[in-house]
């Protein structure tokens, strides 16, 4: 009973550690002169854009195919309430983020917010 006592603390730190490092990864985000906190972190997948157009889910860097299974799974474990962030560099040009937008229409999300920073 311990042992499973351990595993579970285990696996509890590891992913708490990767779902940090998903938020740290360097961006420059683009600045928004209003803007929404979302409290609803656990419901949400976060999917990072870098500047060379790279698509990250967690700390992977993430294929298409794998992309869009992720997020009908992520729709089906949340029965409809599930929510994406999108962390983008601000230098990503719209034809990069366009696809993703599709992907995650067609897995029937429709909670989508967009990470900023408040400008001044």
């Amino acid at each position: 009973m311990i042992d499973v006592v351990f595993l579970l603390i285990i696996f509890f730190l590891v992913s708490s550690h990767m779902a940090k490092q998903e938020n740290h990864l360097p961006l420059d985000l683009p600045a928004a002169s209003t803007y929404k906190v979302n409290e609803t972190l656990s419901k949400r997948m976060t999917i990072n854009i870098t500047r060379e157009g790279k698509v990250q889910v967690g700390t992977a860097t993430d294929e298409k195919n794998r992309l869009a299974r992720l997020l009908v799974k992520h729709q089906s474990q949340h029965e409809g309430s599930a929510a994406v962030r999108i962390r983008t560099d601000k230098t990503v040009a719209y034809g990069v983020v366009e696809p993703l937008l599709r992907d995650i229409a067609s897995a029937g999300i429709v909670d989508i917010t967009f990470a900023v920073h408040e400008g001044k």
